[in-house]
């Protein structure tokens, strides 16, 4: 009896123990994509797996090449675990044992390319053989599969069916094929009123159609996306009357002027009409720029280029106003002269000369006053002994004369 009892206690700890190793793994996993494929489309499945305590899983992978090219693989889960692929085959582990998998995890993508199949087709991405393991025990989860059927294909079609306007007549009339109008509108037209279809119900219509410019031209347009997002756009020039009781600006001054490099003596000022920059020899040319205070105005600039050495070289900045009336700024480009002191030659005149019709020089009156005799010249003395040598001689003799006389005097007179 005791035997027995012996033998059922035995068998109850195998039981137990085969429950245990047989229970010990639990996983499950999964391989999602898009919901809607069609041909020519690129996607891309990820593999999924989740369990408590998974160190590892395996499978391969089983697809219709006829359908599909693989064009990749990429690793998903970050380190210590590695995912290897060899063929159509995976392992993923973590080889330190570090990091289970407690909850739903994407170990890998997986990316085909859709062949030229046509709509209605049904297409299956499968990994066969799937197990997990806890490092002790392996969880045999069978094949996780992706299926999807091939949808058509989008619509290519940005066409419009019918463009009218209400409040001004386009030109030419609609065409689906034409995407360029022109209009003209009064000045009491601020807007166009206008109204489109796409020929294709799926098609979106965008129309964009700001305020109209007086005395300008507004573009306005209507923008047709298919419904695979090609975009075509219509466009209307609107040329808008000016309103009759605008006065033009007469505004014709700069709000600044620039040199390239350089600066201006003195400091720009809007009254302030001439000016001047100092150049070395070696530069040429400069580029000079003038801003209108009034952005209806327009500015031009003359000169700049082939600045002469050691000359004065007149720029004009010209700031014309919307009325049409100018006003001249000068920039005088005062360019050194070349290093040896050498300058350029002044440019001739162009300008023809006018004949005279005078007479070159008056006729000379005779003179009644009577000539004054020529003063004869002096003849030097002394045989051609320059006179101031003569000169000299005769004081110093006196001066001796002078003297001895004193002596003299001085000596035997007295």
């Amino acid at each position: 009896m005791k035997r027995i009892i012996s033998l059922v206690l035995i068998a109850l700890l195998c039981i137990s123990l085969f429950a245990v190793t047989a229970f010990a793994v639990s996983a499950n996993a999964s391989l999602t994509g898009p919901g809607t494929v069609r041909a020519g489309d690129t996607i891309t499945l990820s593999f999924n797996l989740n369990g408590s305590g998974i160190f590892g899983a395996s499978g391969t992978l089983s697809y219709d090449a006829n359908q599909l090219t693989l064009t990749g693989t990429s690793q998903k889960i970050g380190t210590p675990w590695m995912v290897e692929f060899n063929g159509n085959n995976f392992v993923a582990y973590d080889n330190n044992l570090e990091k289970p998998i407690n909850s739903t995890t994407t170990l890998f993508t997986v990316t085909f390319k859709v062949k030229a199949v046509a709509p209605g087709t049904a297409i299956k991405v499968s990994y066969t053989g799937v197990a997990a393991s806890d490092g002790n025990a392996d969880a045999n989860i069978g094949t996780v599969t992706y299926s999807a059927t091939v949808a058509a294909p989008l619509s290519t079609d940005n066409a419009l069916k019918s463009l009218t306007v209400s409040n001004a007549t386009i030109s030419p009339a609609f065409s689906t094929g034409t995407t360029s109008y022109t209009a003209e509108v009064p000045f009491e037209v601020s807007k166009l009123d206008l109204q489109a279809a796409a020929n294709d119900g799926k098609a979106k219509v965008s129309i964009n159609s700001p305020n109209l410019t007086p005395n300008g031209v507004t573009n306005v347009t209507v923008t047709v996306t298919a419904e695979n997002g090609s975009v075509r756009t219509y466009t209307i020039a609107v040329k808008r009357a000016q309103d009759p009781n605008y006065v033009p600006s007469d505004n014709n001054d700069l709000s600044e002027i620039t040199v390239d490099g350089f600066l201006l003596s003195p400091v720009f000022s809007g009254e302030n009409t001439k000016y001047v920059i100092w150049l070395p020899y070696e530069t040429e040319s400069v580029t000079v720029n003038g801003t209108a205070a009034d952005s209806k105005a327009s500015v031009r600039v003359e000169g700049g280029t082939g600045l002469k050495a050691g000359q004065d070289n007149e720029i004009k900045v010209i700031c014309t106003a919307e009325d049409g009336t100018e006003k001249v700024y000068k920039v005088i480009a005062k360019r050194a002269a070349a290093h040896d002191g050498s300058v350029d030659p002044t440019e001739p005149s162009t300008e023809p000369t006018e004949p005279t019709t005078e007479p070159s020089s008056a006729p000379t009156e005779p003179s009644t006053a009577p000539t004054e005799p020529e003063e004869p010249a002096r003849q030097e003395d002394g045989g051609g002994i320059p006179w101031w040598t003569l000169l000299i001689v005769g004081v110093v003799c006196l001066a001796g004369g002078v003297a001895a006389g004193i002596f003299v005097d001085k000596k035997y007179l007295r």
